[in-house]
């Protein structure tokens, strides 16, 4: 699992040229799982990739959720399309879409032990983000594609690193 997380980050570097990696956005996010009925926390990196075209962005997050009873974790690598707004718009709304990988464990204790599972699907979502100064805070929501359908509600906060 570190190899796809570190995969990812790479990919990310090496598609953004040295002008848009100065203004990466990062930070913390909130998520709550209908599926698990669980509330997660989790951290995501947003990676501008004006090669596609302008208001593209690549954006892997690793999220971690509290369902009851076992552990699960999520690492999505997601395209998010920054739709055009006018410079003194409150509100920026985007769409995205991607990879999910997530891994369930369930530790049974004693001599029955433990079992674990991985699941690889598509995420398809949306949202909208703010215009607060010298944050970004953002809230959407996402359709995650697996063995069944999962829906998940998210925001957060986004922070520039370097200058625009």
């Amino acid at each position: 699992m570190r190899k796809l997380l570190c995969s990812l980050a790479l990919v990310g570097m090496l598609a953004a040229p040295p002008a848009a990696q100065a203004q990466l956005e990062a930070g913390p996010l909130l998520a709550y799982y209908d599926d698990l009925e669980a509330i997660g926390v989790g951290a995501f990196i947003a990676i501008p990739v004006p090669q596609l075209a302008e208001g593209f962005a690549i954006v892997p997050d690793f999220t971690w959720y509290f369902p009851d009873g076992s552990d699960y974790f999520e690492v999505n690598g997601d395209v998010a399309y920054f739709f055009p707004v006018a410079a003194d718009s409150p509100v920026a709304p985007f769409a995205f879409g991607g990879l999910s990988i997530g891994r369930t464990s369930i530790d049974f204790g004693g001599a029955i032990g433990s079992q674990s599972d991985t699941d690889v699907g598509l995420n398809l979502g949306g949202g909208v983000q703010f215009a607060a100064g010298s944050i970004n805070p953002f809230a959407g929501a996402k359709f995650e594609l697996r063995d069944n359908t999962g829906f998940v509600i998210f925001g957060g906060l986004g922070f520039p690193i370097g200058s625009n």
